[in-house]
């Protein structure tokens, strides 16, 4: 049923005309399963979509149910004099939800470095070391050795001088320069910019909470291309934060 289920939304997606742009995780650019985006060979894994980012045993807390080792690159973060938040240390961009994002995106972890997989034996000792895979290629939109992202539109590197700064608190830019930046909004745990599609902040305050690579994209739907969490048009996702 399973197996039915998942052609019958191929043959839609195809129909459709773009495999790039849907609203699941199956068969798009986040699947690395045998077939899909990054063709994994490995009998353990084939067919498993999830288990690249997620288990549900033994993964780590800070994203729920991690199921990769955090990276430990040292960056080079965006610096600009008219920046008004700090900018954040390698340290904080590694332990926080932009570093889970990183640890494919940096080409610092293979992809296929998994905590726990089924069928393969694990222990917690043997946990974050190389499982046997086997993937052919990475496709048109990104290149690799070793299932190591090393160029390609996915792959950003450790100098992120040249993107949006991460890991910043969104907070004290807008106390700055507060006729420049949207208000928070908090409800529960859960902290918000913006009125209209509003982008989630990481954090439990508005005091604290911090703009990520997930404040700007939704890892598990690409709908919209490039997993963007709202439409860009007319500058939307900019504008979402920045009063201009």
């Amino acid at each position: 049923m399973r197996r039915m289920f998942f052609a019958t939304v191929l043959t839609v997606l195809v129909g459709a005309g773009s495999a790039a742009a849907q609203s699941t995780i199956a068969f798009g650019p986040h699947d690395f399963s045998g077939g899909s985006a990054i063709r994994n060979t490995d009998a353990n894994i084939n067919g498993q979509t999830c288990v690249f980012c997620h288990t549900p045993h033994e993964g780590a807390v800070a994203v729920p149910l991690w199921n990769r080792s955090s990276t430990t690159s040292t960056y080079q973060v965006y610096a600009s004099s008219t920046m008004d938040a700090a900018a954040p240390t390698s340290a904080a961009i590694q332990s926080g939800i932009s570093g889970a994002c990183l640890s494919c995106h940096d080409g610092s972890i293979a992809i296929d470095v998994l905590a726990n997989l089924a069928g393969v034996a694990h222990t917690a000792s043997t946990a974050f070391t190389r499982q046997a895979t086997s993937k052919a290629t990475y496709g048109a939109s990104g290149t690799g050795t070793g299932n190591i992202l090393t160029a390609g539109s996915p792959f950003l590197g450790t100098d992120l001088r040249n993107d949006h700064p991460i890991t910043i608190v969104y907070e004290t830019a807008r106390a700055a320069t507060p006729a420049e930046f949207a208000t928070q909004a908090i409800s529960g745990t859960k902290v918000t910019v913006g009125t209209t599609a509003p982008l989630p902040l990481y954090g439990a305050s508005t005091a604290t909470a911090t703009v990520e690579c997930a404040s700007c994209h939704d890892p598990h739907n690409n709908s919209r291309g490039v997993f963007l969490r709202k439409s860009n048009a007319g500058s939307g996702m900019c504008l979402t934060c920045h009063v201009k």
